[in-house]
């Protein structure tokens, strides 16, 4: 039986879905703007906040997959998470692929097919986005032996510790120039830390965002809020500070593991779960086209801007929403259809 759902966490789910979809459509046309024109400016802003989808993404499933209400097997993370998204990589790796060789006009023969189609798909080159399933495979790998060590809270909060200083603070002060750097960056290179590097660090916050985090009062709840958009604030006036310096497009905070959005990831996850969100089948339904959606909406995309549909029609503050909200309507409706279709449901 479907698991008892939670209704911040689907709200939260449709917000990082219209990121996702944001990013890409705030990227089309980023880098064909003048850096010092105002449109560069609102378009980066656009690109900034949407990066965010994904680490919500991520939080969503660590709170889910690593509490102890949890009932999933070693065997299901195995031969059945981890399974699914697999097939679903080298499918979509191979759809894609094929509706690039159809745009190409690629003259159809078996060398052909091999080389541009299934070689292309087995050596993960064509399509910008599927780089999520096999980064979260990882995760759905470690999960079983990772669960007993985050039901202790402390424990917890001593490795997001570790990680926001390994994976997220040193990483993002290299990028700038200070005193002894070169010191740091040497000492940072020489120490192996894969295991603080990745996602893994926003999937166990979200676990203990979830779980651990106690009902915060009011006041603290504008700290909170005051904290994301300054986070946030930072980024944009950086990164467009940058682009102006060197004449292009700069993304030196533009990084899902600069300290600014794991910041903004963590404020907006504690807000909405201290938002009154009342579950409702329009939400839940809403919610299940997610992950459709981030599978298909490129091909949306690409088919809008074939059709000479792109950013540039109007002022960035009115293109970018518009055309955030005609792809991922069509797509929803899209995925929507094949949801209802037996065979092809376990697509999406």
């Amino acid at each position: 039986m479907e698991q008892k759902r939670t209704a911040y966490l689907d709200f939260i789910r449709v917000i990082a879905c219209i990121m996702v979809v944001g990013v890409h459509v705030s990227a089309l046309c980023l880098e064909k703007l003048d850096v010092m024109g105002f449109n560069f400016k609102v378009m980066n802003g656009f690109d900034c906040f949407s990066i965010l989808g994904v680490p919500l993404f991520v939080m969503i499933s660590g709170s889910l997959l690593l509490s102890e209400k949890h009932t999933d097997t070693f065997k299901d993370f195995y031969f059945k998470k981890s399974l699914r998204l697999l097939i679903l990589y080298l499918f979509y790796f191979l759809f894609y692929n094929l509706v690039s060789a159809l745009k190409n006009g690629m003259v159809w023969n078996f060398e052909n097919i091999k080389q541009e189609i299934v070689l292309e798909s087995l050596l993960g080159r064509g399509i910008y986005h599927l780089w999520f399933l096999p980064m979260m495979i990882s995760l759905y790998l470690i999960t079983p032996f990772i669960k007993p060590f985050v039901a202790d809270k402390a424990k917890c909060t001593v490795f997001l510790l570790m990680y926001f200083v390994i994976a997220i603070l040193l990483p993002t002060l290299l990028k700038f120039e200070f005193p002894y750097k070169t010191i740091v960056g040497s000492f940072y290179e020489r120490f192996p830390n894969v295991m603080f590097i990745g996602y893994i660090g926003y999937y166990i916050l979200g676990h203990v965002l979830h779980d651990f985090l106690p009902v915060l009062k009011a006041k603290m709840l504008v700290v909170v809020a005051t904290l994301g958009v300054a986070f946030f604030a930072i980024e944009v006036y950086v990164c467009n500070l940058y682009s102006e310096k060197t004449g292009e497009l700069s993304i030196i905070l533009n990084d899902t593991m600069a300290v600014n959005a794991f910041v903004a990831c963590t404020c907006i996850f504690i807000l909405c779960k201290h938002i009154k969100i009342k579950g409702n089948k329009m939400l839940t339904e809403c919610a299940k086209l997610t992950f459709g959606i981030y599978l298909l909406h490129p091909f949306v995309l690409h088919l809008l801007n074939r059709m000479g549909l792109d950013t540039l029609f109007a002022p960035a503050f009115i293109s970018i929403p518009a055309v955030v909200v005609l792809v991922t309507a069509i797509t929803a409706a899209i995925v929507f259809v094949i949801s209802k279709i037996p065979g092809l449901c376990k697509l999406i």
